[in-house]
């Protein structure tokens, strides 16, 4: 009996993996061309700054509303499955829409993408219970799908320099999405919970009264405001220092390299010893000086190294984030939840990072753009080293960890 249930564990542990995999494999191609596509087009800064805070801010009502009828459905499938496919049909008007009708697809396309990153994390670290120490190395499927499609783009993306050159590579997003559509109806519907009664938002709306987690969303929303400038616009600021197309593939193969060897070998071991609010800040750390360098005249070999740095960047506080999230979540909106997280930030803090971004770029340049990005990452690691608490276990959750530990020592 316990071998079967080690066995369907395994089953399960695998499909939400490969879920991870197709998820993030479709990521590759919209951060590292979809940008550089659109400018090719003929956008200008601004205008891309704009198209991309359109899309954070439709990320501010698209994923709560998809969590909370996942919560009420009680099932994390149905959703996947309907945002994967419908994003899939969307993204094709990328390639026939001028600006501003673009505006109109990005916003489409934002409400049925979005949400799929937080909804797939709920049910990952639904499906982990206690063992939620685990969700890097499930995690870390999607980064290696997402350096293999950046290797790949690499090696294909060579020769001409025309919007037309990058319609192959962005192409591939449809196919992925496609992909994980399929494999999303053999998800399991949640992670075993029991089905969500009508107190879940009265429930979520009580955490927001947290001050240790308003404290947490703080940190983490002025973080992301700078971030968001990065997503945004490192292709546009490789391509003015004179990286051809497919080394921005390797670029983004090498920062991805190191965000896998965070989450496999390091993310658990450091949330151990240091702490979720040690590694959070660690990442946070990371990106004042990685964000600040790019204000400087970098040479080549100096470019590569700093893409090391994503190891934390993105590793680090995106681990800690989740798994802080996880932690405080109420048990009967958990997907509610980490929607809500996203849309704080994704929303509110990439939609203000990506309008001022670029207007900022516009003016002033890419180069004082990303130093004020890194020094307002470093105001939020002195106000997190100021102001955050450790967070706990629940009781709930501490009941569930004995229920497990106790069936383990049987």
């Amino acid at each position: 009996m316990s071998s079967d249930g080690s066995e369907r564990g395994r089953s399960q542990e695998l499909r939400l993996s490969v879920a991870c995999a197709l998820l993030f494999a479709a990521i590759a191609p919209i951060v590292g061309y979809l940008n550089l596509y659109l400018q090719r087009r003929g956008l200008s800064d601004a205008q891309i700054g704009t198209t991309a805070a359109v899309m954070s801010l439709m990320s501010i009502f698209a994923p709560p509303l998809w969590g909370y009828l996942s919560d009420l459905w009680n099932d994390r499938r149905l959703p996947i499955a309907i945002a994967s496919i419908v994003s899939a049909i969307i993204f094709v008007a990328y390639f026939v829409t001028p600006f501003p009708y673009v505006l109109i697809v990005a916003m489409l396309f934002a409400f049925f993408n979005m949400p799929l990153i937080p909804l797939l994390d709920a049910l990952v670290l639904e499906s982990l219970g206690a063992n939620k120490e685990r969700y890097g190395r499930i995690r870390a499927w999607g980064s290696w799908a997402f350096i293999a499609m950046m290797f790949f783009f690499g090696l294909t993306l060579k020769g001409s320099k025309t919007d037309e050159s990058l319609v192959p590579a962005l192409s591939s997003f449809i196919f992925l999405r496609l992909c994980l559509f399929a494999i999303s109806l053999s998800l399991p519907r949640n992670g075993g919970g029991k089905t969500s009664e009508n107190g879940d938002w009265k429930e979520v709306l009580n955490l927001f009264t947290d001050k240790e987690w308003l404290a947490f969303l703080t940190v983490s929303l002025l973080s992301m405001v700078s971030t968001s400038v990065f997503y945004a616009f490192f292709p546009l600021y490789l391509n003015r220092v004179g990286i051809s197309d497919n080394w921005q593939g390797y670029f983004w193969v090498i920062a991805v390299l190191a965000e896998v060897a965070f989450m496999t070998w390091l993310s658990e071991p450091l949330t151990k010893r240091i702490g979720l609010k040690g590694v959070l800040l660690l990442g946070i750390a990371g990106r004042t000086l990685r964000f600040g360098a790019y204000a400087l005249s970098l040479s080549f070999p100096i470019l590569i190294a700093l893409q090391t740095l994503h190891s934390l960047t993105f590793a680090a506080v995106h681990t800690a984030s989740v798994t802080w999230v996880g932690i405080k979540a109420p048990s009967r909106a958990r997907a509610l939840t980490q929607t809500l997280y996203t849309s704080a930030l994704m929303g509110i803090g990439s939609a203000l990072g990506a309008q001022i971004g670029g207007f900022i770029a516009e003016h002033w340049g890419l180069k004082v753009l990303f130093g004020l990005a890194g020094l307002t990452n470093g105001l939020a690691f002195l106000l997190g080293l100021l102001i955050l608490k450790e967070p706990s276990l629940t009781a709930e959750e501490d009941k569930q960890h004995q229920r497990e530990h106790l069936r383990k020592s049987i």
